[in-house]
């Protein structure tokens, strides 16, 4: 699968470039390689989230963060140099688990489904997502950068776009036209999603700010169908 160039919402345009760091300083210092050993390192980034969460970023320390995952400083030191590298490891494990999550709600769709339940799918999914993690704010949008994340986001998009372009073949048979609808209907969603839908209040403001990005999204479609 290609990479697209261009990176999403969560990328680097949303951070300061002051923030972007090298990867020598982020990147883990040991990586798990058996099972007791993976269990410790979603222990500590488990309570990571949860120390991120209720003190800040800023004021979290490791040793907090190794006290509330019930293991030594010393034992989150063998995987984690610093705050840095524990959230970028939460961003990448986020990124992740969006992607992974997309991809089993596109694959089991019903067979031919109408492309509006695909889109209404996709955007309560990307909803529901931010809504139940409390630190997307602070991993996705303040966490140092490297290029590593920044790679996995660029994935995750092309990965999004990829999905979506297999949905329009029915509609479009012109590879390159097709490519090009299904960025911009990702493109429309996850600036919406985040610019948007998760800033109105939940309710009758958030139902309607889905509903305006469904018809916007659906409208690029209806768009190409007279321009072709």
């Amino acid at each position: 699968m290609a990479i697209e160039s261009e990176s999403t919402s969560f990328s680097s345009s949303r951070t300061p470039r002051s923030r972007i760091v090298p990867n020598s300083s982020t990147t883990p210092r040991k990586f798990p390689r058996q099972e007791r050993s993976r269990r410790t390192v979603e222990q500590i980034l488990d309570a990571a989230a949860r120390i991120f969460h209720e003190q800040g970023y800023a004021n979290a320390s490791t040793n907090d963060i190794a006290d509330e995952a019930n293991v030594s400083i010393g034992s989150l030191y063998q995987y984690f140099p610093n705050k840095d590298a524990l959230l970028l490891a939460l961003g990448k494990r986020h990124i992740e688990s969006t992607t992974t999550g997309l991809s089993e709600l596109l694959a089991h769709l019903p067979p031919r489904p109408e492309f509006e339940q695909v889109l209404r799918a996709v955007v309560d999914f990307l909803v529901g997502q931010h809504e139940l993690d409390e630190l997307h704010l602070l991993v996705m949008h303040k966490a140092p950068r490297t290029l590593e994340i920044n790679i996995a986001l660029e994935r995750a998009r092309a990965t999004l776009v990829d999905l979506t372009s297999e949905l329009l073949a029915t509609r479009i048979e012109d590879r390159q036209r097709r490519a090009l609808i299904a960025r911009m209907i990702v493109a429309t969603i996850d600036s919406s999603v985040h610019d948007v839908i998760l800033r109105q209040t939940k309710g009758e403001a958030r139902r309607a700010a889905i509903d305006l990005t469904i018809v916007t999204a659906l409208s690029i479609i209806e768009s190409d169908d007279t321009f072709r």
